[in-house]
């Protein structure tokens, strides 16, 4: 009985991560905003936002796995996963090594 419950979980857990995985705009957004960091302009401004995310989104390649999303970012030689997203959320890797 244990068995089955615990694979009743499972496959809720899965269903749900493959269900709720954030759109590609969220995680375009976050992930300029982890590799930027405070040098990513507010909205205050649209128009510098519009142009900063402009130049900056080509740089980001989302890798769309079953249960969750990769992306990455292409710097000069390389690229480099910084953030997952599952469960409606983008979740940032902190050890982006800025070149």
């Amino acid at each position: 009985m244990k068995k089955i419950i615990v694979l009743l979980l499972i496959i809720f857990t899965l269903f749900a991560a493959y269900s709720s995985k954030p759109d590609d705009r969220t995680c375009i957004i976050e992930a300029v905003k982890s590799v930027w960091g405070p040098l990513t302009p507010t909205t205050d401004r649209p128009i510098y936002y519009e142009q900063f995310m402009d130049l900056t989104s080509k740089l980001v390649e989302i890798d769309d796995w079953i249960f969750l999303k990769r992306i990455k970012y292409k710097f000069k030689n390389d690229t480099k996963t910084v953030a997952f997203g599952a469960f409606k959320k983008v979740f940032t890797v902190n050890r982006i090594a800025k070149k």
